[in-house]
């Protein structure tokens, strides 16, 4: 199966994946028909994406997406956690113990598979989604990075709360992510990282570390980052790690910023490597995430068109892609496969969304 935006259904695709509403109940059930109409229904009801089966990419399946697999087991429990905090006791934040554990266990359960974060920006996105984006993307890092378990855990819970500032803003996080803000809206917005940080601060059971990076996780190492235009060294590296990773995420999303495809985002990162992000850090995470994810359809240098349908581990990349044909009905279907590392000559240009 692979993902589609809810505004690209034509009619005729079969759904692969139940789609649930806020509330966790099923609106539309696995191996229904989808009609072209559902795609404005689905919008207005905020699903942006939606997976379906089809001739093109019958071997993928969901779980072969990080991102997937673990937003699905700890997205709500991260929500619950946070709001409850917001509105109950300090202990209530501790339960995010529980939920970075959970982040990790996902990720080293297949640390040696490349990070496959969707390649379907969502317009409904949550500050959950987000922050556990954040924290899985961290964690794998960390472990390729060869830290311990205790400075992982420590990486994971400041990752999952980078962005709980964002609760002490008085605006909805969905607009602001819509909406181009004005300028008094995004001096507002800069303050999140005060603002989580007062949230934090006298929160015994919270390491510096995890403090650290709810405050300087927007610090770059040109100074150019805020609030304190902080230069180099003098971040610590775990900080480093998760602002490269949420700056990572944001461009891939959206948040904040004009929305990039994953390789774009990636060749900013790079671009940038040893004035804004670390270079060292920078250099790793191009070996842990997947610039193609599994699923993504693509242009090559030849002209033809292809579907990933697995990663090289030692070069994300170049991945192994399905040549996708037009037969007679107009249907792409797919062909013979090309592995890019045996074929130096191809290469990927660009991406398609379909």
């Amino acid at each position: 199966m692979r993902r589609i935006q809810t505004e690209q259904i034509k009619g005729g695709e079969i759904l692969g994946k139940d789609i649930y509403n806020s509330s966790g109940a099923v609106l539309i059930s696995s191996g229904t028909v989808l009609k072209k109409e559902y795609g404005e229904h689905l919008k207005g009801l905020r699903v942006s994406d939606i997976f379906v089966e089809d001739n093109i990419s019958k071997d993928i399946r969901a779980d072969d997406i990080t991102e997937e697999k673990i937003s699905s087991q700890c997205t709500m429990e991260l929500q619950n956690t946070i709001e409850r905090f917001s509105y109950a006791a300090d202990a209530e934040l501790r339960q995010l113990t529980h939920v970075a554990q959970d982040v990790m266990k996902g990720v080293l359960e297949q640390k040696e598979v490349v990070y496959n974060i969707s390649n379907v920006r969502s317009y409904s996105r949550s500050l959950y989604e987000h922050c556990l984006s954040v924290g899985a993307l961290s964690t794998l890092i960390a472990i390729h990075n060869g830290y311990g378990e205790k400075a992982t855990n420590e990486i994971a819970i400041g990752a999952l709360l980078h962005d709980i500032g964002f609760m002490s803003i008085n605006a909805d996080y969905q607009q602001l992510l819509l909406e181009e803000a004005e300028e008094k809206i995004q001096k507002e917005i800069k303050r999140h990282v005060l603002y989580g940080y007062s949230v934090v601060e006298h929160q015994d059971w919270l390491s510096n570390i995890s403090k650290d990076i709810i405050l300087y996780h927007h610090e770059r190492l040109d100074g150019t980052g805020y609030p304190f235009h902080i230069r180099g060294k003098s971040v610590c590296p775990e900080v480093k790690l998760v602002a490269l990773c949420d700056a990572f995420d944001s461009m891939v999303y959206g948040n904040l910023q004009k929305r990039m495809k994953v390789y774009e985002a990636m060749e900013y990162i790079v671009g940038t490597s040893g004035t804004k992000f670390d270079r060292g850090l920078v250099n790793l995470f191009v070996n842990s995430v997947a610039a193609y994810p599994i699923g993504t359809i693509v242009s090559l240098s030849n002209g033809e068109r292809g579907i990933v349908i697995r990663q090289n581990k030692q070069t994300p990349t170049r991945p192994i892609v399905s040549i996708l044909e037009c037969n007679e009905d107009g249907r792409w279907e797919r062909t013979m496969e090309r592995d890019l590392i045996e074929e130096l000559t191809l290469f990927i240009v660009d991406t398609i969304e379909e």
